[in-house]
């Protein structure tokens, strides 16, 4: 299932290969501008200098919670079947903890929610010990 994008009266959110981790889209004056795709990210936005031709038009509001004007202010839509969640899971962590956790993922040059979503992907599908009493 693809999304069809909703042009009528509102700005363009794009995706490109090139950024995957960036939402590029207009802002209210019509100039492209590119921003990190995580929760505030409009706050570091910055001008587009890419050309059109190799962007893919997207749904607006997959751009809610990054701060962009255009993504509206509703929840975001649930993602088709195949896709990543738009859920959110919230842990609590010392410090210490956190910064273990941020140091091992810039070791693997991960995001901190990638490399997060990976170790417990891989917990999961490690066969159990089973103990004995």
């Amino acid at each position: 299932m693809r999304l069809v994008p909703s042009r009528i009266g509102s700005v363009r959110l794009y995706r490109s290969k090139e950024h995957p981790d960036h939402w590029i889209g207009e802002d209210k004056h019509g100039a492209l501008m590119t921003w990190p795709a995580e929760p505030g990210g409009w706050a570091k936005r910055t001008a587009y200098t890419g050309t059109r031709r190799q962007l893919e038009e997207t749904e607006p509001a997959l751009a809610r919670g990054s701060g962009w004007p255009g993504a509206g202010r509703a929840p975001k839509p649930r993602a088709p079947s195949g896709e990543a969640s738009t859920r959110q899971l919230a842990i609590r962590a010392t410090t210490e903890e956190l910064a273990a956790w941020e140091h091992r993922a810039s070791e693997e040059d991960k995001r901190l929610s990638v490399w997060a979503r990976d170790e417990l992907n891989a917990a999961i599908t490690r066969p159990r010990s089973k103990s004995k009493p």
